[in-house]
């Protein structure tokens, strides 16, 4: 285990950190899993105007769910969001970053 395991070990069992949720891919069977959730404002720009909107981010740890399905869902505290987007951005491949809707 290196010290990044530990490390998102420590953040994911802190419930003032990550949320408990279920993950279930399409057509599959649902998995538990611990979710570190947010939702930052995202500015779209074009020709001189713009907009901003509420995104949906949430993280997921690999060592739960190791494979992570778009147009799968997420059911966190009473909501279910559509995965739009799954990807590994850390350099470890440690956590999934899915783009939900």
């Amino acid at each position: 285990m290196t010290v990044f395991d530990s490390l998102f070990d420590t953040l994911f069992a802190d419930p003032n950190m990550a949320s408990s949720a279920v993950y279930t891919p399409p057509g599959g069977s649902p998995v538990a899993c611990r979710v570190s959730f947010r939702q930052p404002d995202v500015d779209w720009r074009s020709d001189g105007s713009g907009v901003s909107t509420t995104s949906r981010i949430a993280e997921v740890r690999v060592s739960e769910v190791a494979v992570m399905e778009e147009e799968g869902t997420l059911a966190i505290g009473g909501q279910t969001f559509t995965i739009q987007k799954a990807s590994r951005p850390d350099a470890d491949r440690l956590l999934w970053r899915l783009e939900l809707r």
